[in-house]
Protein backbone atom coordinates (compact mmCIF):
# COMPACT_ATOMS: atom_id res chain seq x y z
CA UNK A 1 0.00 0.00 0.00
CA UNK A 2 2.61 2.57 1.06
CA UNK A 3 5.02 1.44 -1.65
CA UNK A 4 2.41 2.12 -4.32
CA UNK A 5 1.85 5.62 -2.92
CA UNK A 6 5.58 6.30 -3.06
CA UNK A 7 5.73 4.98 -6.64
CA UNK A 8 2.84 7.27 -7.63
CA UNK A 9 4.55 10.29 -6.08
CA UNK A 10 7.77 9.43 -7.90
CA UNK A 11 5.89 9.24 -11.22
CA UNK A 12 4.40 12.69 -10.62
CA UNK A 13 7.72 14.23 -9.60
CA UNK A 14 9.81 12.81 -12.46
CA UNK A 15 8.76 15.39 -15.11
CA UNK A 16 9.46 18.23 -12.67
CA UNK A 17 12.81 16.72 -11.72
CA UNK A 18 13.90 16.40 -15.33
CA UNK A 19 12.78 19.99 -16.04
CA UNK A 20 14.85 21.21 -13.07
CA UNK A 21 17.86 19.23 -14.29
CA UNK A 22 17.51 20.76 -17.77
CA UNK A 23 17.29 24.32 -16.37
CA UNK A 24 19.57 24.14 -13.31
CA UNK A 25 21.83 26.91 -14.62
CA UNK A 26 19.06 29.49 -14.95
CA UNK A 27 19.41 32.14 -12.19
CA UNK A 28 15.79 33.24 -12.63
CA UNK A 29 14.66 29.72 -11.78
CA UNK A 30 16.57 29.76 -8.51
CA UNK A 31 15.44 33.27 -7.66
CA UNK A 32 11.84 32.21 -8.28
CA UNK A 33 12.20 29.09 -6.13
CA UNK A 34 13.73 31.10 -3.28
CA UNK A 35 10.95 33.68 -3.57
CA UNK A 36 8.32 30.93 -3.55
CA UNK A 37 9.95 29.43 -0.46
CA UNK A 38 9.92 32.79 1.32
CA UNK A 39 6.25 33.34 0.45
CA UNK A 40 5.30 29.90 1.78
CA UNK A 41 7.37 30.51 4.91
CA UNK A 42 5.70 33.91 5.47
CA UNK A 43 2.17 32.51 5.15
CA UNK A 44 3.01 29.59 7.44
CA UNK A 45 4.72 31.79 10.01
CA UNK A 46 1.84 34.27 10.07
CA UNK A 47 -0.74 31.49 10.38
CA UNK A 48 1.09 29.96 13.35
CA UNK A 49 1.77 33.25 15.14
CA UNK A 50 -1.59 34.98 15.12
CA UNK A 51 -2.04 37.48 17.92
Amino acid sequence: MILSIIDTINEWIEPFRSWIMDNHGNPFLWAGLVLLGLIIFTFTYNALHKD
